[in-house]
């Protein structure tokens, strides 16, 4: 009896601890790189069916590369915080709707 408490009290803290884990700060976020490799994508898809003109894809590229100079800079003391991963998820959120706006608006690529 001892020893199955035991076992289940092992099983529920370590249960617990992961997610406290994965919340510790360090420079890894693959959910950043991911959206940014995404809207990446997006953008020479963009470039590629005419939905984006060489003007609007130079803009949104810029966009995109302040992003990730920021993130440098944010890492460049070996952490990257809570407030700094939210402050990343906000611009990606921004380019990502701007991308959307580009791609839709009656601006053709001629």
């Amino acid at each position: 009896m001892k020893l199955a408490s035991l076992i289940i009290a092992s099983v529920a803290a370590l249960t617990l601890a992961a997610p406290l884990c994965a919340a510790e700060p360090g420079t890894k976020d693959p959910s950043i790189n991911k959206r940014q490799h995404r809207q990446q994508q997006r953008i020479k898809q963009g470039v590629r069916s005419g939905e984006l003109n060489k003007k609007e894809a130079k803009q949104l590229r810029k966009e995109e590369r302040d992003i990730r100079q920021k993130e440098r800079a944010y890492k460049s003391d070996g952490t990257l915080t809570k407030e700094e991963r939210k402050d990343l998820q906000k611009d990606l959120n921004k380019a990502s709707k701007d991308i959307h706006d580009q791609k839709h608006d009656a601006q053709r690529r001629k």
